[in-house]
Parts: C-alpha cells; structure tokens; sequence
C-alpha cells in the first residue's frame, strides 16, 4: 500500500512537472485526468481493505466455530468412543449461560444490548414480592450475580447501580399500585409502605403491623397495643379503651409494648409486670411524664376490673437515657420499632443512626413477609 501511494505521488509530480501545453487550452482536462487516475486509485485502496476486513471476520466466525468444537469435544468422557451412549450431557446452572468459560463472555454478558438475565428474573422477583425496588439493598444484588455466574462483581458496581436505575425508570410506580400486604386484620399498600423509604415518617398502619409481628413472635411474653390506644385512653378514659384487653390478661404477661405518637414524634413505653416499673424510651432524649402518668392509672384501673390486687401497689417508672438517639427528624418511629423488636427478643440495643437506612429495608421485607428476621 506504502508503494502504490508512493508512486501516485510520484505520478502526481511528473504531471505537474510537463510543460505548460497542458495547462493551455487542455488544463481542465489534464486536470480531470488526474483527478479522475487519483479516485480510482483510492477507490482500489480501499476494496482492498474490505477485502482484508471481510477475510478476518471470516477467519474470526472459523475461529469461533473450532472454539465451540473444541468445547463441545470436551463433554465427551475421555479414551472413550465417540457415540451417543457415551456422551455427557452439559449441566447448565438456572439463570446461566451454556458457554462461560472465560471472564470476558461473563462481562459481555452483563453488558449486552438485551436486558440482562440477572436484571430481568431477578428484579422482576423482587418487584412481585415487594411490591418496589426500596428493600433491594447492595448485598442481595451482589449475592445473586455471584450465585448466577459464581464470580465476586464488586468491582462492578457503578454498572450495576446504572442497570437497577434503567429498570426503575423502566417500571413506573403506578405499574405497583395494587399491590397490598394482608396480616391479621391488617393491610399494607403502597403508600403505607412507601414511609419506609428514605427519610418519610412512619404512619400508624407501619407501626401497628409491625408490632403484631413482634407480639406474634413471642405471644406468651409480649403484648403490643395499638398506637391509637394512648390517644383513645387520654380523650375518652378507662371506659373507651376497657374492651381492648377483654380477651388478654394483661398480668399474665411479661412485657407491655405501648408505642405513644405525640403529633408529629414517635416515642415508646415498656411495662415490666413481674418487676412493675414502667419505663419511658425516646430517640431525642424527650421525657412526656403526663404519657408515663397516664398508662400507671390505666394499669391500677385494670388491675380493679380483673381483681387483681396484687397489681394496685408498688409501680415504679424510670426513664432510659443510655440509649441509641436519632441525629435527625424523621427516624423516630424506626427507632420505637427497633426498640420493640431489642425488648421483646431480649437483645441488646446495637444499632445506631447509621444503621437506619439499613433497619427501614430489613422492616419492609419483615412485613412483606410477614415475619421477623434475625
């Protein structure tokens, strides 16, 4: 190639270098002769490059051809004749590739035009079981793509967190709209759910439902009550609140779980009944003693109506302070549910306000699911 433009460079001079008759009456067409020589010599150039082009993508396709071959050939057992008694058929994993031999094909194979298999069986999972992508954390992701093409992909994960951004923009919340999570006498839909998402306020139906699963788990200890229960006990007395406990007995349990919502602000209160001390818990350092006053009267009241006179002296309250405080102004009900949660399944208090984000997601799944997990 070096040549054939050297010597059309050459040619080029010599025309250049004739005597001024070719400029003279014949320029123009000295001129289109060698425009004309010079494109048809480009021209030829480049077929020759398509030629080569084509001659390696064929030699590429035969490459990839013996490569098949070759793997294929291995499946066969070894010093055995070729037939179809002996050969053994290819164990292929579910939501794998047949042929992932190398590291690349495994790359490529994230990165190809069409939706990712990972991307499209197992957010399409986590979509039909959750109703949104808000429990889907790091560790679930990374989990899968290891188990599906058993390699480490945190190296990947910018590309990854771009994959699970296409999939939300391509799945619009409205497609989830009729989605809804049934327990006991409860229900969740999306809008319920959504306040464990980000920093949003935890509304009733969250906190009411969760505290039937702690109370569910350990029904001969605890018992949960309804976070409409302190205001129905404040605005109507004993008497409006007398027929919530009309099938427990209150004194037969261990721990009474009484979530108090003040507004817009979360806060707890534990009774101990074989100690009677009631306790007051708060994620801001926040004492309501009126609330503390409150559930001590309910107690002595209903210790009156189940003649239980055991019950009517010797109460103590006591304020926690050693305890995990919130640095913001919305995570006051994930703490009273964690608080719940360390209470009633005697573990200690070992989170802190980082942990949040991490604690909304596992609350999300417990309640989709409708069980603790540890």
């Amino acid at each position: 190639m070096k040549n054939h433009r050297r010597h059309l460079l050459w040619k080029r001079s010599q025309l250049l270098a004739q005597p001024r008759k070719w400029t003279t009456g014949f320029g123009e067409l000295g001129k289109y002769c060698f425009q004309k020589q010079f494109f048809l010599a480009k021209k030829k150039r480049q077929s020759a490059q398509l030629i080569v082009s084509l001659n390696h993508n064929k030699l590429y396709r035969r490459l990839q051809c013996r490569r098949k071959a070759l793997e294929l050939q291995r499946r066969w057992a070894p010093d055995v004749p070729l037939n179809a008694e002996t050969y053994q058929k290819p164990t292929v994993e579910p939501y794998s590739f047949p042929y992932k031999t190398t590291e690349s094909k495994k790359i490529l194979s994230l990165s190809q035009s069409r939706k990712p298999i990972w991307r499209s069986r197992f957010l399409d999972e986590v979509m039909k079981k959750y109703g949104s992508l808000v429990p889907l954390c790091e560790k679930d992701v990374m989990g899968r793509l290891k188990e599906v093409f058993n390699e480490d992909f945190s190296h990947r994960k910018p590309f990854i967190t771009r994959e699970i951004m296409k999939y939300r923009e391509k799945h619009p919340k409205t497609s989830t709209c009729n989605f809804r999570v049934f327990y006991n006498k409860h229900m969740l839909d999306m809008d319920d759910l959504a306040t464990l998402e980000g920093q949003n306020w935890l509304n009733d139906q969250i906190i009411n439902m969760y505290g039937e699963l702690i109370m569910d788990a350990v029904p001969e200890k605890v018992h949960f009550f309804n976070s409409f229960f302190h205001r129905q006990l404040v605005t109507k007395g004993y008497n409006g609140v007398k027929r919530w406990t009309k099938k427990v007995d209150l004194f037969k349990k261990t721990l009474l779980l009484i979530p108090i919502h003040l507004e817009v602000h979360w806060s707890l209160i534990t009774v101990n009944i074989p100690n009677r001390i009631i306790s007051f818990y708060d994620s801001q350092g926040i004492h309501f003693k009126f609330c503390v006053e409150n559930i001590r009267k309910y107690l002595l009241t209903e210790a009156k109506e189940k003649n239980r006179p055991e019950f009517l002296q010797g109460w103590q309250t006591a304020v926690t302070k050693c305890i995990p405080q919130q640095k913001n102004d919305s995570d006051c009900g994930v703490f009273v549910l964690q608080y719940c949660k360390c209470l009633a399944l005697d573990q200690p208090f070992q989170f802190s306000q980082e942990d949040m984000p991490r604690v909304r997601k596992r609350i999300y799944k417990e309640l989709c699911e409708r069980q603790l997990i540890d």
